[in-house]
């Protein structure tokens, strides 16, 4: 097969992931897989450009992500920067016939997602959204197991995605924490996410009631460019003279009703204290129940009601090659997967799509879908009260 030649958008730690994700796929889904290319590698300044490059492997560090979205020696566009920059990028990949892959969220507003999905569609071209929680084995062992009725009808969904690396209010006014960039806080950053899960496990969301939180209420500036996202730039002393003010959450609660008649809360927080990307769910049904935590991300926890008596509780189903997405990885179940590997599957998803011209999820749909349900919460939140979730017409 024909290289898939590749440039990206962006060279942060994201970038990290999809380089070895894209190094390794078509070695570990060989033959199935092209080989890859990584033609390009953008970003702000041609300091960090060519260091991005030089660091992961990248053919020529650019400043200007038009010799990306326009080359003719590229066939997909990758897309991990700021928010705000999502849809420009993509349209303009869209618009000269690039195949698009975008982390998430898809955009900093639900309208701006709207414009991505329609510009991918009316330009036909492959698009994938950076959810790869939901193409996890256990996560999609767990959607097995629902669509068989193993579990029964589906009662309830609580999900938590907690963290703690904000709670330093050292940390710099980074562009997450700015709603005009992030598009909102930990409702909008880790929340889709869990909303994607929500939505790939039990369906669509129709209505939620939020509360969201800022608890570090003003941050110092960025010093500088770089991977300072998750970190304090190291400054000995804040001057309180200089603080800007946080305008995004903290912390949110958020009840959801599901169109399927299913409620639930979803939890996020980068301010909980001892808590270390601590993603973990539960679904409820009539006849069982499911659990999983990324702490323990090789395992499902499996509870059935028919049961014997005396014998019934969760059982630790542990991730191996028997379970969908497992086979090409390791031929023992428990040898176990990681970060890295959640990106190498979905990636291989993407080529796949790519290759075949077969549909990808998730897609550019499920990621309006996300952004429309974390607007919904927002707005939930600033009117105290229940709102019905938009619904582009595509998913009506």
């Amino acid at each position: 097969m024909e290289a898939v030649r590749i440039g990206i958008v962006g060279s942060g730690f994201m970038t990290r992931a999809h380089t070895m994700a894209y190094n390794n796929a078509p070695s570990i889904y060989w033959p199935a897989l092209p080989p890859v290319e990584k033609v390009r590698l953008a970003d702000v300044t041609q300091e960090l450009a060519r260091a991005g490059a030089d660091r992961w492997g990248w053919g020529e560090g650019v400043t200007d992500w038009r010799t990306i979205t326009r080359a003719d020696d590229v066939d997909l566009v990758d897309i991990v920067t700021p928010n705000d920059v999502h849809a420009e990028i993509a349209i303009d990949a869209a618009a000269h016939g690039k195949h698009v892959l975008c982390e998430k969220p898809l955009a900093h507003t639900a309208d701006a997602a709207r414009e991505m999905y329609e510009a991918v569609v009316a330009a036909g071209v492959v698009h994938r959204v950076g959810f790869v929680y939901r193409s996890w084995p256990a996560v999609m062992l767990a959607k097995r197991l629902i669509d068989e009725g193993r579990i029964g009808s589906v009662m309830r969904f609580q999900a938590h995605f907690l963290q703690d690396y904000a709670l330093d209010a050292s940390l710099p006014l980074v562009w997450r924490l700015q709603r005009e960039r992030s598009g909102g806080g930990s409702v909008g950053d880790v929340g889709s996410h869990l909303i994607d899960l929500a939505r790939y496990l039990v369906g669509d969301v129709e209505r939620v009631f939020a509360r969201c939180k800022t608890f570090v209420p003003k941050r110092p500036p960025v010093a500088a460019s770089g991977e300072a996202a998750f970190r304090s730039d190291g400054a000995s002393a804040i001057d309180p003279a200089t603080l800007l003010d946080v305008n995004v959450d903290d912390a949110a609660d958020v009840l959801c009703e599901f169109a399927g008649g299913a409620i639930g809360v979803i939890q996020t927080n980068w301010v909980a204290s001892g808590h270390k990307i601590d993603l973990a769910f539960e679904v409820t049904g009539d006849k069982g129940s499911l659990r999983f935590s990324w702490q323990h991300g090789n395992e499902l926890q499996v509870y059935l009601a028919d049961d014997p008596v005396g014998l019934q509780g969760y059982r630790t189903v542990v991730s191996g090659p028997e379970h969908p997405g497992g086979a090409e990885f390791w031929p023992v179940a428990g040898q176990g997967l990681g970060y890295s590997d959640a990106f190498l599957i979905a990636c291989s998803e993407l080529l796949t799509s790519v290759t075949t011209g077969r549909s990808v999820s998730p897609d550019f749909l499920d990621g309006v879908r996300a952004c429309e349900i974390v607007e919904a919460a927002l707005r939930s939140d600033a009117e105290r009260r229940w709102v019905d979730v938009a619904r582009h017409p595509a998913a009506a």
